[in-house]
């Protein structure tokens, strides 16, 4: 789709404006822009609320993700019925689901608001378990029986503590894939994933480029890429829009990824101690290359401006063998 920006006018802009109002973003001015079919500076910070409240690039235009996102957002539990389909139901209809299942034991995987395979088994297990029929759709009566026991619900979401567990039984680097994603067209991060990846084969991992030599793809294209050659991690390199390093792990108001969280640590750790750049605290986000990823998936945006040293390409590969390192072997302290 083509992206709607500032000074646009038509149809598309007014379902944006109808979209945005309904979910509660109508910054002053923004009446006035509504009835003109507009988007002026009030529209434009409308977009820029809601793609920071969904941990979206907050450049306040509307583009097939933030788009895809408003579509999402619109989504109520009970409004349609949900089961495993392809391609898959996707919205925050799913992901309350997801959350309600999580925090009453059953796993349905990572809160994502896309409804897999991990979503479709822990839907039947909360049939079966319920006494309904498992049918592995969440129609009336399943949502029915799922809200009543909302009181049982617990704090922490099973997804995270497995994942949790998951983390310390699966460590080793033993036949460990690793995808380095570099920014289509940004030469500079495509050098350092190159020179990364010739370091982590020296030790033994299996390194895997894409994103560079790929074309234009999107997120998500490279999302489906990671996925297709079932790596372990992704890690992926592009240049930012802030004065300092950032790192995003999938993460949102309700759940986090605990692995995305620890590779995104140490990328951190390893970066400041091999550049002495200044770094932002890692941050959950919601970019399709971090949502669709079904590993771990830490993106780090580098400074505009600020030249990309030697040592950054070691720092990512000792951060990553660092994420590997059995609980055994790692330095205590560290």
């Amino acid at each position: 789709m083509r992206t709607i920006v500032r000074g646009d006018r038509g149809l598309a802009v007014a379902d944006i404006q109808k979209r945005l109002h309904e979910l509660g973003f109508s910054p002053p001015g923004f009446d006035a822009e509504l009835r003109d079919s507009f988007f002026g500076e009030s529209t434009e910070r409308a977009v820029k609320e809601f793609q920071s409240k969904r941990g979206l690039h907050v450049d306040g235009s509307v583009d097939e993700v933030t788009w895809h996102e408003l579509v999402e957002a619109s989504f109520r539990l009970g409004d349609r019925f949900l089961y495993l389909r392809v391609p898959p139901f996707r919205g925050d209809d799913v992901r309350e689901l997801q959350g309600y299942l999580n925090r009453l034991g059953f796993n349905a995987g990572r809160e994502d608001g896309i409804f897999g395979e991990d979503t479709d088994r822990a839907l039947r297990a909360f049939q079966h378990n319920t006494g309904l029929p498992v049918d592995g759709i969440a129609g009336s009566s399943t949502l029915s029986c799922l809200l009543r026991l909302r009181h049982a619900m617990k704090e922490m979401s099973v997804a995270e503590v497995h994942e949790s567990l998951r983390d310390r039984l699966e460590r080793g680097r033993e036949g460990r894939s690793v995808v380095l994603d570099a920014a289509a067209g940004q030469a500079a991060c495509e050098d350092v994933m190159r020179r990364a990846c010739g370091e982590l084969r020296s030790q033994g991992l299996v390194p895997i480029i894409t994103g560079s030599g790929s074309g234009d793809i999107s997120e998500s294209q490279r999302a489906r890429l990671a996925n297709d050659k079932g790596a372990d991690v992704v890690l992926s390199l592009q240049l930012g829009d802030h004065e300092e390093a950032r790192f995003h792990y999938f993460g949102g108001r309700h759940y986090s990824s605990p692995r995305g969280i620890r590779l995104a640590g140490l990328l951190r750790d390893e970066v400041e101690r091999a550049t002495g750049i200044r770094t932002a605290d890692p941050e959950g986000k919601s970019y399709p290359l971090l949502r669709e990823t079904r590993m771990p998936c830490v993106i780090m945006e580098w400074p505009p401006g600020e030249e990309m040293p030697t040592g950054l390409s070691g720092a990512i590969a000792r951060a990553v063998l660092a994420y590997f390192t059995p609980l055994e072997e790692e330095t205590p302290g560290a």
